[in-house]
């Protein structure tokens, strides 16, 4: 009976095809490697720190070159075969919320995986290859944060002196680590904005989170351990607090889940 039933599987994929190339899930949290362009018989590498994270459908990516300048996209994603994911990537340093589409081809290696977006450029009839090799870092426990969420309101409150920030930010948890990347403004009258990021470990017990960068975009947050109160209103949105005894300041930030 048992091989009765082999074969009639082996059958069904032989005619429609296996559903488990639509099983490949790159939930976790990346280290870029090495990245590359290739094209017209050569290959050029660059320089960049990067993290990407994902989770079972929602990705972040953001990371910074040489002379800190920092570059995100932020998205979702579906497995398309068992090689492939369809990333749509809705906000990005580079386009704001004007969403693009990648196919992404997936090759899956002992460290981590090597990604591939063909012709992401064709420049004077030659097409350019991205290519990305990633290394995976150890998962933690899961919390309520895990999921990606997306800033709605900032604040920044001195003694009795109430400052909105306009800020575009999104925020990433997956297995005791985190990711943030968006841009803010830095000078009204030229609307003058700057992009930022950081990534590091955290802990939630309760009502306190404890945030560790090891890679900011922000020199100053860089290797900082912040203390965090925060708040849930039911399980799609939470108000974080820091508080700066010194200077008299909380920075007051409220997220909302993206499903």
């Amino acid at each position: 009976m048992k091989r009765i039933l082999f074969f009639a599987g082996l059958l069904s994929c032989l005619l429609i095809g296996c559903s488990k190339n639509k099983n490949l899930s790159m939930a976790g949290v990346y280290k870029l490697d090495k990245q590359w362009i290739s094209g017209g018989g050569d290959d050029s590498v660059y320089k960049k720190t990067q993290i990407k994270i994902y989770t079972a459908h929602q990705f972040i990516y953001a990371g910074m070159t040489p002379d800190s300048a920092v570059s995100f996209g932020v998205g979702n994603y579906k497995a398309d075969t068992g090689i492939r994911v369809i990333e749509n990537e809705f906000y990005s340093s580079y386009r704001l919320d004007t969403s693009r589409t990648f196919n992404v081809d997936i090759t899956l290696t002992d460290k981590g995986y090597k990604q591939t977006i063909p012709a992401i450029a064709t420049i004077k009839g030659v097409k350019y290859d991205l290519m990305e090799a990633y290394s995976k870092t150890p998962s933690g426990d899961t919390t309520r944060l895990d999921g990606l969420w997306k800033m709605t309101k900032s604040y920044l409150v001195t003694g009795k002196d109430t400052l909105k920030k306009v800020v575009t930010q999104y925020k990433i948890f997956q297995g005791g680590n985190f990711l943030f990347a968006g841009r803010y403004l830095v000078d009204k009258t030229a609307n003058k904005f700057k992009n930022n990021f950081g990534y590091g470990s955290f802990s939630l017990n309760g009502s306190n989170l404890i945030e560790e960068n090891t890679i900011a975009s922000d020199v100053s947050a860089l290797n900082h351990k912040f203390n965090i109160k925060i708040a849930f209103t039911g399980n799609d949105e939470y108000t974080q607090v820091i508080s700066d005894a010194k200077n008299n300041q909380q920075s007051i930030e409220t997220y909302d889940r993206i499903k």
